[in-house]
């Protein structure tokens, strides 16, 4: 079957992708430089993303949801076995090793954000939900928001090296995250509406700022 141009990613999901390319470098900027009250702005507005992005990938476009991408860690080995030997053709959706990377991704950006919300650091800033532990604990969440953002460095590297993999091997990975298209030989998926995330996405930024 010859290949046709399908679009498989709505505006949110790379508008989302996007952000965070800009999110994470200005937290730690900001966190390195002590503006904690830029790096709690900007910390809703992840969480704000984050929560959006785990709904959409319940009830959103087909290609976002994550019973889509997410299969059996047997694919992800086939998966290999085909990018070797050029067999790989870009579907509907995120292949199977790159599902489970988005869900490891997404767990760690998780964490990063749950535990800033309890951390401290013991001078001019408090999480907003610090006072809720006792300071033992607080202390230990501290060191794991420090220790994870080392684990999400390595996983946005392994993210730039599988880029340049695929694209040595033809897959054009950037370019389908701005403009949403590949070729492909399987039908388009259903996409929804992504304005539709932005707007939760930007409700639940005011409904943070106002909670936190």
């Amino acid at each position: 079957m010859a290949s046709t141009r399908i679009k498989i990613w709505d505006s949110f999901i790379r508008i989302y992708h996007w952000l965070m390319v800009v999110l994470i470098p200005a937290l730690w900027w900001t966190a390195e430089e002590g503006y904690m009250e830029r790096h709690q702005q900007l910390a809703v507005l992840l969480g704000s993303l984050l929560i959006t992005r785990i709904g959409w990938g319940i009830w959103g476009s087909e290609s976002a949801r994550f019973s889509q991408f997410v299969r059996h860690p047997q694919h992800a080995f086939q998966h290999f076995r085909e990018l070797r030997h050029g067999q790989y053709q870009p579907g509907r959706t995120h292949n199977p090793a790159g599902g489970w990377f988005v869900l490891v991704l997404l767990l760690l950006v998780l964490m990063q954000f749950s535990s800033g919300l309890f951390a401290s650091d013991d001078i001019f800033f408090d999480g907003p939900l610090h006072a809720l532990v006792a300071a033992d604990t607080g202390d230990l969440i501290t060191d794991l928001h420090k220790l994870n953002f080392n684990f999400i460095l390595a996983a946005v590297g392994l993210h730039v090296l599988a880029i340049l993999v695929y694209r040595w091997r033809g897959v054009k990975l950037l370019e389908a995250m701005l403009h949403g298209y590949v070729e492909s030989h399987k039908p388009a998926p259903e996409l929804r509406h992504g304005i539709i995330a932005l707007i939760v996405a930007v409700v639940l930024t005011g409904a943070l700022w106002w909670l936190l």
